[in-house]
């Protein structure tokens, strides 16, 4: 009877765990529908992924760039 509490818990884990995976998917699918998951292990072009993903390389930023305004300071 002791692993009735056991199951109950893993039940409402697994359940909890299942609802927000589902959230997020449905978030995804309505806020970036042309996101393709490409770009999770940057395997292959990286201008490639961006166009696959549905970026415009606007995180690109390269460390050597003077970007930022007060940057002088």
């Amino acid at each position: 009877m002791e692993y009735l509490s056991v199951f109950g818990l893993m039940f409402i884990v697994v359940a909890f765990v299942s609802w927000r995976w589902v959230v997020g998917i449905d978030y995804m699918h309505k806020n970036h529908p042309d996101y393709k998951g490409e770009d999770f292990l940057n395997w292959g072009d990286d201008e490639h992924q961006r166009a696959a993903a549905g970026r415009d390389g606007w995180d690109s930023v390269d460390a050597d760039d003077d970007w930022h305004p007060d940057s002088n300071i």
